[in-house]
């Protein structure tokens, strides 16, 4: 994309922010799963930053995504889902998945990511949750994925499947298709409007044209490190904003001045953060063990950097943000799910542990 291009998707983007999201922003934490913004930011260009694959339209896609998730981490964790569907897509050699490429591109489909279950079964945390036969031109495919977000009917997902060989293949699902169903079973403390659901999949078929990869073990080291990086945006945008809400309580500045983070120095932190996720994405096409780490690595102190944020936030506007309502203690709910959301810190300080 041209730097004119992604100066004016930035534009349209920190527009909708402002017009659209904002507004929006308590409804959504209470459970509205926002589809019009999702649509509008798809027409405005920001989830097509990355589908050339170059390192310069990965950073784009995460500094939308960040501008977004400076006002609500829900909407910022759909993007994500949406980012991370086209990720895929663009990585495939497969023409069937590259047919639905400008479509989840341009928000035209929308749809989720899928690969929860899957991340952690490559690392050896869990089994694989969906097995398949192949038959005729596809795969009959049955399990369960317990968590899948930024769904509603008719929204797509990539699912992660293993057959009898020990092959594991990837492909496209159709939410509320023939054998793939979904349902609301929980609620959670925070992002209740992401579209998240179970999804029971019971003897499905798969075509072979809504493949993205035959052999999933070859194809998710080459997607790994965007599919990690990506989810930088949603951190940092978080703790930007975070800033910006304590530097704009003048009310309660002056007496949370002495706090040991306050919103300058959080800054300085996204700062140095985003610096590093510029060098980052340059070296996203590798598929060996240590780059990998390395981004893992990235993505812990992105973590961090979330949940200290928020955290002071609530120290400076105290019993103010611990009212029902409070943004404040919204924020604080958001970043302790950037700390759980695939990988969870908990499993990126298990895989570390274990380097190389």
């Amino acid at each position: 994309m041209a730097a004119s291009a992604r100066i004016e998707v930035t534009r349209d983007v920190a527009t909708i922010v402002r017009d659209s999201l904002r507004p929006q922003a308590g409804a959504i934490d209470a459970g509205l799963y926002p589809e019009d913004v999702l649509r509008t930011l798809g027409t405005a260009g920001a989830y097509a930053h990355h589908a050339d694959g170059s390192p310069q339209g990965l950073l784009a896609a995460i500094e939308a995504m960040t501008l977004v998730g400076e006002a609500c981490l829900s909407t910022a964790f759909c993007v994500w889902c949406q980012d991370a569907l086209v990720w895929y897509l663009a990585r495939s050699e497969e023409a069937g998945a590259r047919r639905m490429l400008d479509a989840v591109a341009r928000g035209h489909r929308i749809g989720g990511t899928g690969l929860s279950n899957p991340m952690k079964a490559f690392s050896g945390i869990e089994p694989l949750a969906l097995t398949a036969t192949r038959e005729g031109g596809g795969y009959r495919v049955r399990g369960r994925l317990p968590w899948v977000s930024n769904l509603a009917p008719g929204h797509v997902f990539a699912g992660i499947f293993s057959l009898p060989d020990g092959r594991r293949a990837m492909a496209l699902f159709e939410a509320g298709a023939d054998g793939v169903a979904i349902s609301a079973n929980a609620r959670f403390v925070a992002l209740e409007g992401t579209g998240t659901y179970t999804v029971m999949v019971r003897d499905a078929f798969v075509l072979d044209s809504d493949v993205i990869a035959h052999d999933a073990a070859s194809f998710v080291p080459t997607i790994r490190n965007g599919f990690v990086l990506l989810q930088t945006g949603m951190g940092l945008g978080l703790a930007r904003g975070v800033a910006s809400l304590m530097r704009e309580d003048t009310r309660g500045r002056a007496s949370a001045e002495h706090l040991p983070l306050g919103s300058a120095a959080i800054e300085d932190r996204v700062a140095a953060l985003a610096a590093r996720v510029t060098t980052a994405v340059q070296a996203h096409g590798q598929t060996d063990r240590a780059t990998f780490l390395e981004t893992l690595r990235l993505r812990l102190d992105v973590s961090w950097l979330a949940l200290e944020a928020a955290q002071s936030a609530m120290l400076h506007f105290g019993a103010r943000g611990y009212l029902e309502g409070a943004e404040a203690f919204r924020r604080l709910r958001e970043a302790q799910f950037v700390a759980i959301v695939t990988p969870s810190v908990k499993h990126i300080t298990a895989e570390l542990a274990r380097a190389p």
